[in-house]
């Protein structure tokens, strides 16, 4: 992996927000497939929604592309700076982390209340030290650090304690490549995954002590790194190999992941050969959707180049892309009253795709008008004061 020496200007990737919009309707539609009812017992009712449920299987697989993505727009400012001509460009750390805090926590806060007091309206709340340590862990996004933790109050807010956990990681990260180059960190990534796993299974074997090793933050930072080397592909500052670029190397690293995703559950979950196909199975999710952010970034920049059209879609999911927190924070209160409606034998199509999935992203995009946005432009205003360039700005936005 060489330098170029040569910038690419890049400014905000409407098919990166296109790809985050289609991963979080992605996501929606894989939560609400898990909700709908299963009534029907003959006729197309019946096996239309076994289709469906198949379709939309690996959806649960967006949450890798999220990370992807959450690298390349983390690292975008440093790499930027790079390509400028500064050799070693500076992120301070509590600049950094103000900024972070600023745009994520507010909305974040907001889709944690709503979701504690929609709990106690439906279940009375009883303060015990167990409640209190669920509420505090999920406060500080440590909440992915305990199984008993994990999945409780909004069973999607692992996904953002491990993003929170990246960012802190992140200075890590950028240590390692400044001072060994990226071949040797992707493998310096890998192998934390590696050990968070053997940890995992001593802790367990030899103390009975359980902790959660998916939802790790260390088992998906080799995936986080991926899409800030991408970054710095698109900028020209590192050059990757040709088949990085390649819609059928996506696909053959999709498909394995995809392979292992259907054949590792009917492996005993304690062998080994379990374990070696989960230390490669996220990580194909993860090489698989780098490999289409590559090609979307660099399709793009060959749009710009040549004034091209844009293919319609993308606008529509880019603008689904810009809520994307919103309806990754909010979709859970609002699918799991499906029976608002009634329904009994309505097949699981109509209210996963039709019904529940829009009402989703409407209410979504009210959250993101009342608990998001007025972030977004605060943290923008105050960066187009202290700088006078605005593409600048925008990223520190």
């Amino acid at each position: 992996m060489n330098s170029l020496g040569k910038e690419r200007p890049i400014g905000r990737m409407l098919t990166l927000d296109a790809m985050r919009g289609g991963a979080a309707l992605a996501v929606v539609t894989y939560h609400a497939l898990g909700v709908a009812p299963r009534t029907a017992v003959g006729g197309w009712e019946a096996w239309l929604p076994q289709v469906t449920s198949y379709v939309v299987h690996f959806a649960f697989a967006g949450i890798y592309l999220f990370f992807v993505i959450s690298g390349f727009c983390i690292h975008l400012f440093w790499a930027r700076g790079r390509a400028a001509g500064v050799h070693e460009p500076k992120i301070d750390f509590f600049t950094f982390w103000k900024r972070r805090v600023r745009r994520l926590y507010p909305p974040y806060f907001a889709a944690l209340a709503l979701y504690l007091c929609y709990l106690a309206y439906k279940t009375p709340v009883h303060v015990t030290g167990a409640y209190v340590w669920d509420v505090v862990l999920h406060l500080f996004m440590l909440h992915n650090l305990d199984l008993h933790t994990t999945y409780t109050i909004n069973g999607a807010f692992w996904t953002l304690a491990i993003e929170e956990q990246l960012y802190l990681a992140y200075f890590l990260l950028l240590f390692l490549r400044i001072r060994y180059g990226w071949t040797r960190t992707l493998v310096l990534c890998f192998s934390a995954r590696v050990v968070w796993l053997v940890v995992g299974h001593v802790l367990s074997a030899s103390f009975g002590v359980h902790i959660p090793v998916t939802e790790a933050a260390a088992t998906n930072w080799f995936i986080w790194a991926l899409g800030a080397l991408s970054v710095e592909a698109a900028l020209g500052i590192t050059k990757l190999p040709a088949w990085c670029f390649k819609l059928s190397a996506a696909g053959l690293a999709l498909g394995c992941a995809m392979g292992l995703a259907q054949f590792l559950p009917m492996l005993d979950q304690t062998g080994w050969i379990h374990d070696i196909g989960w230390l490669v199975m996220h990580p194909a999710w993860g090489v698989g959707f780098f490999v289409l952010v590559n090609y979307a970034v660099a399709a793009e920049q060959r749009w710009r180049q040549r004034s091209s059209p844009v293919p319609r879609l993308i606008p529509a999911l880019a603008s689904v892309g810009l809520i994307s927190y919103s309806l990754y924070l909010t979709h859970s209160f609002v699918i799991m009253h499906w029976y608002w409606f009634g329904f009994t034998r309505f097949h699981i199509l109509t209210i996963s795709v039709l019904i529940m999935t829009p009402l989703s992203v409407a209410f979504a995009w009210l959250f993101f008008r009342l608990c998001e946005r007025p972030f977004m432009t605060s943290i923008a205003t105050r960066a187009r004061a202290k700088t006078t360039t605005p593409a600048l700005a925008r990223e520190v936005a």
